[in-house]
């Protein structure tokens, strides 16, 4: 599957870094709301912040499957486990 992702409301700076932080950043708090077993939440991803929402899901006990969209994309899922 390929497609075209781009942002809704570009932000001020082009700096990667800053895009990534803000990414990771949105994700965390989607996975502060997941209060339940069985709670999960998805979203699609640069490929380059795999590695902090695999972090984000260890910090929150949660688990973290992906899968990849093509053209430096993921689909990720964090979920809620059992109690």
């Amino acid at each position: 599957m390929s497609g075209h992702y781009s942002l809704a409301l570009p932000f001020d700076t082009d700096d990667p870094e800053f895009r990534r932080g803000v990414e990771a950043g949105l994700l965390y708090a989607e996975a502060e709301r997941l209060g339940v077993p069985g709670d999960s939440y998805e979203a699609t991803i640069h490929a380059g912040n795999a590695e902090m929402v695999m972090r984000i899901a260890e910090a929150r006990g949660l688990t973290f499957t992906a899968d990849p969209l093509g053209d430096d994309w993921l689909r990720v899922r964090l979920t809620r486990g059992a109690a």
